[in-house]
């Protein structure tokens, strides 16, 4: 259920190298870098094809224009990722300018084909009732997901799951990012429907590890 990430600015080729011998280790189901790291981390994870490549689009300010995503999504299912998380227009949601914020939606599912899109709301920077409007026109647009966070912008709640969950039920698919970094959260989240997870290497390792303690004894 974890996609293990290394999407800080200053994120460099060891923090990829390190990401992915953890998802060698404890079978990680994908792997996230920045963009301009996607062909390095493609590099090494070589003879490893369980595990996934994710591509990083619009991030983390979800504000560049449509054209400026959609050569983004293109380039990096060139360069071979296997899933696109896209950040919502996270400015125009909040202006209620939902036309838009569908359209761009819907030219990037359409772009990925069969590739899984999960659009990021960033709920930390949104109102109730704009995370609700966010994650319907993300239903109907037809993404597999809808993710709560890039994990910039402060932690995920339960509360916020609830909030999504009240506005789309089991119709959409749920991906938590930003504050999960022990096994109790994660297993309480999941419980409440949530199915991926993005987190950064050291709390995914130590997840792993408190797991794999608790099944040990």
């Amino acid at each position: 259920m974890i996609d293990i990430s290394a999407v800080k600015a200053e994120s460099c080729v060891e923090d990829v190298d390190a990401i992915v011998a953890a998802a060698r280790k404890y079978h990680f189901i994908c792997v996230f870098t920045l963009p301009s790291l996607a062909p390095y981390a493609k590099q090494r994870l070589a003879g490893a094809a369980e595990i996934l490549l994710g591509g990083a689009v619009g991030f983390p300010s979800g504000g560049p224009t449509t054209a400026t995503k959609a050569f983004e999504a293109s380039e990096l299912l060139v360069l071979g990722c296997d899933e696109l998380d896209m950040v919502i227009n996270i400015g125009k949601l909040k202006s209620r300018l939902y036309q838009d914020v569908a359209e761009e939606i819907s030219q990037i599912v359409r772009l990925a084909g069969t590739i899984p899109v999960k659009v990021i709301l960033e709920v930390n920077l949104l109102k109730d009732a704009e995370i609700q409007d966010g994650a319907r026109i993300v239903r109907d647009c037809g993404a597999q997901y809808v993710k709560t966070g890039t994990g910039w912008f402060g932690a995920t709640t339960f509360d916020h799951i609830q909030t999504i969950q009240e506005a789309v039920g089991d119709s959409l698919k749920i991906k938590v990012a930003g504050g999960v970094r022990d096994l109790d959260v994660l297993l309480k989240m999941h419980a409440m429907g949530v199915s991926r997870f993005g987190i950064g290497h050291l709390s995914a390792v130590r997840i792993m590890e408190e797991f794999i303690s608790m099944e040990k004894g």
